[in-house]
């Protein structure tokens, strides 16, 4: 059974009905060039409810969607990264345009909670899947061979 909604992998705006709320996961473990914020540090600018400078945010933080923004996870607010533990996004390598899904870990273990764990395994029945680690460490995980 898979979670994903394949469809939405690459969506450019939210579904409709989904809004980053008081969600902060990307303003921690994505690096934000524009605000000069490294991969994995928290931004000066989160607050208890979200993001301080949210409605003025740097385009960088406006053009991204996490998949559970984009639709291709369910609309059930535990797969929200803030509460999965677990920030999914899907792009396209630059010059070979291989799809690829990765997984960035939002607090050390979260890899390793049943939710979390069921995802994952549930995605890398399908696809490849690129697990970066709380501590900077990546592992893929390929799709299973029955």
């Amino acid at each position: 059974m898979s979670v994903l909604n394949e469809a939405h992998l690459l969506a450019e705006a939210p579904a409709p009905g989904r809004e980053c709320g008081d969600c902060t996961a990307c303003c921690i473990v994505l690096e934000q060039v524009e605000l000069r914020k490294p991969m994995r540090c928290a931004c000066e600018h989160i607050i208890r409810d979200g993001c301080r400078i949210y409605s003025e945010r740097p385009q960088g933080c406006r053009n991204f969607n996490c998949l559970w923004l984009r639709g291709a996870l369910p609309a059930d607010v535990s797969y929200r990264p803030d509460h999965l533990g677990v920030l999914l996004d899907a792009y396209r390598r630059a010059g070979t345009g291989e799809l690829r899904v990765a997984a960035l870990e939002v607090w050390s273990g979260a890899f390793e909670t049943p939710q979390a764990r069921a995802v994952i395994e549930a995605m890398a029945e399908c696809r490849s899947l690129d697990l970066s680690y709380r501590d900077g460490t990546w592992e893929t995980c390929e799709p299973s061979r029955r």
